[in-house]
């Protein structure tokens, strides 16, 4: 894959994701349906958190296979689109505020500077590898959000139903992955332009 849509910024939402790891189960539904890859999960070694930014969100991962291990969520902020799918799939509500869940969308102007700096640190910080965890079994959603897409930032319409069906298959078979079908808009996922 070419990779080349990650320096297309379409800079388009209003509003954009903001997560609340105190209340989050880590359960990686937006993660999942997030048609465009902009939301992203890692879990690493607490030390590689020394030197994020300040302010940089994460806690402690609730992963059995990861113990002592921290988890993060994080959002591209200029490629969200502000589909909200992220919000409507949450399942967590805030018990002193339930208008509120463990990801919720606030004006963009708002929060963009430091969303583009933790995105910045996020994405240097160690991904997952399918074939280099052989004690996780990466068949639940829960598990397969640590997976890095390698179909990401899509040009497709905000809260396409397609897109998020894409991302899953390149976590789960990256590179090794062929597109036979090239009719519609899987002419363009199986092109070179994705």
């Amino acid at each position: 894959p070419s990779g080349t849509t990650k320096w297309e910024k379409r800079d388009i939402a209003m509003e954009i994701p903001v997560w609340d790891p105190d209340i989050c189960i880590q359960c990686g539904k937006c993660v999942m349906a997030c048609p465009h890859s902009v939301i992203r999960a890692k879990v690493a070694e607490p030390e590689l958190f020394d030197n994020a930014p300040e302010g940089f969100q994460h806690t402690k991962a609730k992963f059995k296979e990861l113990k002592g291990y921290e988890y993060t969520l994080q959002v591209s902020a200029d490629d969200c689109t502000g589909c909200t799918l992220c919000v409507e799939v949450c399942p967590v509500k805030n018990k002193s505020n339930v208008s509120l869940k463990a990801i919720n969308m606030r004006p963009k102007a708002e929060v963009k500077e430091k969303a583009n700096r933790d995105w910045n640190y996020f994405i240097d910080l160690p991904s997952m590898n399918i074939t280099d965890q052989p004690e996780i079994a990466f068949n639940k959603t829960k598990e397969t959000q640590l997976l890095d897409p390698y179909f990401e930032f899509s040009g497709a319409c905000a809260g396409c139903g397609e897109t998020p069906y894409l991302s899953l298959l390149t976590r789960l078979f990256g590179d090794r992955m062929v597109v036979a079908n090239a009719t519609g808009c899987s002419s363009i996922y199986g092109g070179i332009t994705a």
